[in-house]
């Protein structure tokens, strides 16, 4: 019997809810971002933690040489594409079509030797429309559920029903109407904020916080002007509750139905956006194992295998400020930023270490280059390297770089443009404070003004 692990063909789209969400239904407020959504389609570097020996990732950009060096030589392998796959000024335009779209329409995989693809299996950041297509087109081998399953599960609607099958506490209604929206909210004012919910709200986007009537009603109204052109209205309300902390849960269901857990990590949000995750401390693990958590998740488990789903999961979770958990705020049937930091803890577990994950937002102009930015790092003692034991790992380069990149295609240098650097942060010897305190000069010796 040959059990050798079948290389895998990492690929993914950030933003997977953008590719789920029906058209048709009304949206709520937002401010648009183009710099932010750039970033967003860059995100997809972010998945060499997930590639063994042999394994390759196919990433939208091509992955900054050297990057791509300094990563090899700490010691994570992989191939990846050294094309990109479309212009980065494409614009809006190229933000309709996910990296499968891309993959299909251009019929090629980058430069990436299509012989070398020969026995591959498909591994998705998130099964979107197009995976399916994909593994057609180019022969790979593929074991993830159907698009409309994948859709279904990731569906908020669907985390309000899976508390209530669960006989879990739940709060949350669904509108269906402005006019119902702006009843239903007013008496949820009576006792407090309230928050309303797009059914694939995701990361700040999508879930807006109702402190006044006034506000109340200036959102219904612009719902209501949606819904006069057609738009379909679909939204759940919830009270907006006191937490103390978030926290996540990740585990597989394999397609036998059996539940593996992998990690619980605590999280940092900011204005319902993830700003970092890092491991589970001793005390909040004690209080899951008390209040029978894990017991929730393997029967959450089960009733996402029961609706046709298997592969990584990760439900977001809270502890609330009176000692209250909330098991499952949301389900997200994909993998997730927590997963990554989970993926580069295992790096660093060879090495005798364990880091956080978070991220910095970045404005500057410079012509400053990542290899500046490595050096720098290098020379004042806190880029990670397994000898050295602590420093800051970079997770990314190119989400620092894109909206460079993008402004400069169109001919002007030295605008001012916004970045975003992932990385994770080793302790070591260091406490955080002072590594950040560190890093954060090494930023600013280069002109990077700290945006977050």
């Amino acid at each position: 019997m040959n059990d050798r692990r079948k290389f895998e063909l990492i690929i993914g789209t950030f933003d997977a809810e953008r590719f789920w969400r029906d058209p048709n239904l009304a949206k709520l407020p937002s401010f648009h971002d183009p710099e932010t959504e750039n970033i967003v389609m860059a995100m997809d570097e972010l998945l060499f933690p997930f590639c063994e020996a042999q394994d390759k990732l196919i990433t939208r950009y091509r992955m900054n040489v050297c990057h791509k060096e300094y990563l090899h030589e700490i010691g994570f392998k992989f191939l990846s594409n050294s094309t990109d796959l479309e212009s980065p000024d494409v614009g809006s335009v190229g933000r309709t079509a996910n990296i499968f779209d891309l993959l299909t329409s251009a019929d090629r995989m980058g430069d990436m030797d299509l012989y070398l693809l020969d026995g591959a299996r498909l591994s998705p950041f998130a099964v979107i429309p197009g995976a399916d297509r994909t593994a057609a087109r180019y022969g790979l081998e593929q074991d993830f559920p159907a698009i409309e399953t994948v859709q279904t599960v990731n569906s908020k609607l669907y985390s309000t029903e899976l508390n209530r099958r669960l006989d879990l506490r739940c709060d949350s209604q669904t509108v269906y109407s402005p006019e119902e929206l702006l009843a239903s909210g007013l008496t949820l004012l009576n006792q407090g904020p309230f928050l309303i919910k797009d059914e694939f709200g995701v990361s700040g986007k999508g879930n807006l916080l109702i402190e006044s009537e006034a506000i109340l009603r200036r959102v219904t109204s612009y719902v209501a002007d949606q819904c006069s052109k057609g738009k379909t209205v679909r939204f759940i309300i919830e009270p907006f509750l006191r937490k103390e902390l978030d926290f996540s849960c990740q585990f597989h269901i394999d397609p036998d139905g059996t539940y593996r857990h992998i990690s619980v990590q605590q999280l940092v949000n900011h204005n319902f956006a993830y700003q970092g995750s890092y491991t589970a401390d001793d005390r909040l693990l004690h209080m899951l194992q008390e209040a029978k958590y894990f017991d929730v998740m393997k029967r959450a488990a089960s009733e996402l295998y029961r609706s046709g789903y298997h592969g990584d999961v990760c439900v977001d979770s809270m502890l609330l400020t009176d000692g209250r958990i909330v098991p499952i705020v949301e389900v997200n049937a994909r993998r997730s930023m927590s997963l990554i930091k989970h993926y580069v803890d295992r790096y660093l577990k060879k090495h005798d270490t364990a880091g956080s994950m978070t991220h910095a937002t970045l404005q500057f102009a410079c012509d400053v280059s990542f290899d500046q930015l490595l050096e720098s790092l290098d020379r004042e003692g806190v880029l990670y390297k397994p000898d050295r034991g602590f420093g800051i790992l970079p997770l990314s380069a190119n989400t620092l770089f894109i909206n460079k990149v993008v402004s400069e295609c169109k001919g002007i240098r030295n605008k001012q443009v916004k970045g975003r650097l992932y990385y994770s942060l080793i302790e070591g010897e260091w406490d955080n404070e002072r590594l950040t305190t560190k890093v954060n000069e090494v930023l600013s010796s280069l002109s990077f003004k700290i945006a977050r």
